[in-house]
């Protein structure tokens, strides 16, 4: 039988290989690797949450509420540019239903829920006297983080065909709206005492950031 730690190394080694060829074959804009965008996104997340533990009532609430929420939230941006300013998304992220792809949703679970592990995993160390201040802490850091990967995400997202903002660029209501709809969704994974330890979490959130943060540099030179 294969012990937990090898099976999260050869998860590990798997999502790897996925983003490098992704990342290789992206590197020149083919529409071919690019159209797999969600199927790659859909994979991450089946890989990423077969290694949490405690798979209860409350993990799987919490997860039917930010999928449905987050989705909720982009068809109501794009209806009514209100939440994250005016944009419109193109074709490579998969099946679109009232002009959303459906992936949006799988997209924000999957990035909270890292954020969140990166986030508790960067401040394990530290110790305040109010236990409320690490909790805020921690939950104010994973808002920032996904902040900080939608920041390189926003940059090559018209030339993806992911989405189109009507000003060419995000406005800063984007940004405040992702750190405040992720603040709140990390903070009921929080509030419900959920989990904080996935072995795959960190790496799926370093793979994604490197994918994007590779793409800008090679579109920058």
């Amino acid at each position: 039988m294969i012990s937990q730690d090898r099976k999260s190394t050869i998860a590990i080694i798997f999502l790897a290989i996925i983003y490098l060829v992704g990342l290789i074959g992206s590197l020149s804009f083919d529409p071919k690797f690019i159209q797999l965008s969600w199927l790659n996104l859909l994979v991450s997340s089946i890989v990423l949450f077969a290694f949490h533990k405690g798979k209860k009532f409350y993990f799987w609430l919490w997860i039917a509420g930010v999928f449905q929420a987050g989705y909720v939230l982009e068809m109501f941006g794009v209806k009514t540019g209100r939440i994250f300013g005016e944009y419109i998304y193109g074709n490579n992220l998969g099946y679109k239903l009232n002009d959303v792809p459906i992936i949006i949703g799988v997209n924000w679970l999957m990035l909270c829920y890292c954020a969140y592990h990166v986030a508790t995993k960067m401040l394990e160390k530290w110790k305040p006297q109010n236990e409320k201040m690490l909790d805020y802490s921690v939950v104010a850091l994973s808002a920032f983080l996904m902040v900080f990967i939608d920041f390189f995400i926003e940059q090559l997202a018209p030339q993806l065909d992911f989405w189109y903002w009507k000003y060419q660029v995000p406005p800063i209501q984007n940004y405040t709206a992702w750190f405040i709809f992720s603040f709140c969704f990390v903070f009921f994974y929080q509030k419900l005492h959920l989990p904080s330890s996935n072995p795959i979490a960190k790496w799926l959130f370093l793979f994604q950031l490197l994918f994007f943060i590779g793409l800008n540099l090679a579109n920058y030179f």
